[in-house]
C-alpha cells in the first residue's frame, strides 16, 4: 500500500491533470470558434466542422503511434515532443490564410501535439496507483472537465477582444506551460520493476551463452540450465513470445473488440455534438454569452460525473460496465431530447447540459479504468493505443456527417436524431459485458513484469 501512494505519484497525477485542462479543451473549445470562421471563409457547418473533426481524429487516431514511441523512449520524453508540437501549431494559427492552411497546423500539428501529451499522461497517472487506477484516472480525466469548465468564457472573452486570431496567441501561450508539466512525469513503479525483470532476463541468457549453456542464477545461486535444457528452453522462449505479442493478446481479446466498437461510435457522437452544439444555441436564438454558459455548464457536470465514476468505480460491488451503458443511454435521450420544443428554451438547454456534461463525464472517467480490466495492467497503454485510434476514426467522420445532415437538410434535428440513436447503440453494443465475470474469462493474463514472471499481487 506504500508504494502505491508515493509522493511523486501525486506529483505525476497532478501534472496530469493539468496537461488535461490546458490541452484537451482547447479541442473542445473550438465549436466557438465555428462560428467566427464560417463567417471568416465564408463556408457551411460541414467544412469547418471537419477542421475540428480532424484535431480530435489526429488527437484520438494517433494513439498507436504514440504508445510505439511510449515504449522506444519514456512517457516523459513522448509528452515534452507533444508540447513542443502542439505549441508550435497553435502558435502559427493567427496567420492562417486559408481553411487548408488551418488543417495542417491545427487538425494535424496541433493533434498530433495533443494525442502525445493525453495518452502518455493519462496512462501514466493510473500506473502509479494500480490499485486506486479507478479513483487516479478519474481524478486526472476531471481536469479535461475543469478546462471545460472554464475555457468557453475566457475564449469568448479574448475573441470579442482580440479576435479569433488574437486568441490564439494567448491559447499557444497557455500550452506552453505543457512543457515543464511534461518534465514531472517520472517512470511507476511498476514500470520500473517490468525494467529490473526484461534486464535481468536479458542479462541470464548471455550469460547462458558465455559459459555454453550453464550458468547459476544469481538470486538463488542454483544450477539453472544443461546445454540440452538451454536449447529446449530458447525454442519455448521465442514460440511463446510470439504467442504472447501484445497484438495477439489484444486481437484474442473479444471484450476488447466490443469495447473498441463502442469507443468508435461514443466519440463520433461526442465530437459532433461539441462541434454541433455552439452552432445550434445560436440559430435557435441564444446569444454568444448564453451559449458559451450553457458550454461552461456541460463541463462543470462532467467534471462532478468524471469524480462520481472515479469514487464509485472503486467500489468492489459496483458494475463498472453497467454504468458506462448507462452512461451512453443517458447521452443518446439527452441528445434526442435537444428535438423536442417544448425544451427548446434556456432553461430546457440548461437541464439537458446538466444529464448530458454527467454522462460524458462519467463515461470519460471510466474509459482507462474499464480498459484495464479488459486487457489487463501490462496492456494497458498497447490497449489505450488502438483504442484511441479506432476512436478517432470516429471522431474524424462524426462531425462532418452530422453538419452534412444539417446543410442538407436545414434542420438540426436529423443530426441530433442520427447522433442519438449512434450513442444508443454502442451502449448496446457493449451491454453483454455487463454480465459479472465474462471479462475475466475473456481477457488477456494480467502479467506484471514480463510474460516469464510470477504475477505482481499488486495487480490482482
Amino acid at each position: 500500500m506504500a508504494k502505491d501512494l508515493e509522493p511523486w505519484g501525486f506529483v505525476v497525477a497532478v501534472s496530469a491533470f493539468m496537461i488535461q485542462l490546458l490541452t484537451f479543451n482547447v479541442s473542445l473549445s473550438f465549436g466557438l470558434y465555428v462560428i467566427e470562421l464560417q463567417k471568416e471563409f465564408h463556408s457551411g457547418l460541414s467544412l469547418i466542422s471537419a477542421i475540428g473533426a480532424i484535431n480530435l481524429g489526429v488527437q484520438l487516431g494517433a494513439g498507436p503511434l504514440a504508445s510505439f514511441l511510449m515504449q522506444k523512449t519514456s512517457y516523459r520524453k513522448v509528452c515534452l515532443l507533444g508540447a513542443v508540437l502542439s505549441s508550435i501549431g497553435l502558435s502559427a494559427l493567427p496567420f492562417t490564410p486559408n481553411i487548408p492552411y488551418m488543417i495542417a497546423f491545427y487538425g494535424i500539428i496541433t493533434g498530433f501535439g495533443y494525442c502525445f501529451l493525453y495518452v502518455p499522461s493519462h496512462t501514466l497517472s493510473g500506473l502509479w496507483f494500480p490499485r486506486h487506477m479507478g479513483l487516479s484516472t478519474g481524478l486526472v480525466t476531471s481536469g479535461s472537465a475543469l478546462g471545460g469548465i472554464l475555457f468557453p468564457m475566457m475564449i469568448k472573452v479574448i475573441i470579442e477582444t482580440y479576435g479569433w486570431r488574437g486568441s490564439m496567441y494567448i491559447l499557444a501561450a497557455f500550452n506552453l506551460q505543457t512543457i515543464p508539466l511534461s518534465a514531472l512525469l517520472r517512470k511507476a513503479p511498476i514500470q520500473r520493476q517490468w525494467e529490473r525483470n526484461n534486464n535481468y532476463l536479458s542479462n541470464r541468457k548471455a550469460t547462458e551463452e558465455k559459459f555454453g549453456g550453464k550458468c547459476y542464477d544469481e538470486y538463488v545461486g542454483d544450477p539453472v540450465f544443461t546445454i540440452m535444457d538451454s536449447v529446449d528452453r530458447e525454442k519455448k522462449h521465442e514460440k511463446h513470445h510470439k504467442v504472447q505479442s501484445s497484438f495477439f493478446r489484444l486481437s484474442r481479446n473479444v471484450c476488447y473488440h466490443l469495447y473498441i466498437i463502442n469507443g468508435t461510435v461514443w466519440s463520433a457522437f461526442f465530437a459532433a455534438i461539441v462541434l454541433i452544439l455552439p452552432d445550434y444555441f445560436v440559430t435557435v436564438g441564444l446569444n454568444r454569452s448564453d451559449t458559451a454558459w450553457l458550454m461552461s455548464l456541460q463541463h462543470i457536470f462532467s467534471f462532478l460525473g468524471c469524480i462520481v465514476s472515479g469514487f464509485v468505480s472503486s467500489h468492489p460491488k459496483i458494475n463498472k460496465v453497467a454504468l458506462l451503458v448507462f452512461s451512453n443511454f443517458v447521452s443518446g435521450i439527452v441528445t434526442f431530447a435537444y428535438t423536442y420544443h417544448v425544451l427548446q428554451t434556456f432553461s430546457g438547454f440548461v437541464a439537458l447540459s446538466v444529464f448530458g456534461g454527467l454522462s460524458s463525464g462519467i463515461y470519460l472517467g471510466l474509459l482507462v479504468v474499464i480498459l484495464a480490466d479488459v486487457v489487463g495492467n501490462e496492456l494497458i497503454g498497447d490497449g489505450m493505443g488502438l483504442l484511441m485510434f479506432a476512436s478517432g476514426i470516429g471522431t474524424v467522420a462524426g462531425p462532418p456527417l452530422g453538419g452534412n445532415l444539417v446543410d442538407e437538410t436545414g434542420s438540426f434535428e436529423s443530426a441530433f436524431y442520427y447522433n442519438g440513436t449512434a450513442v444508443l447503440l454502442a451502449g448496446i453494443v457493449l451491454a453483454p459485458l455487463t454480465l459479472r465475470g465474462l471479462i475475466r474469462r475473456g481477457k488477456s493474463r494480467k502479467y506484471s513484469v514480463s510474460s516469464f514472471t510470477k504475477q505482481d499481487p499488486s495487480t490482482k
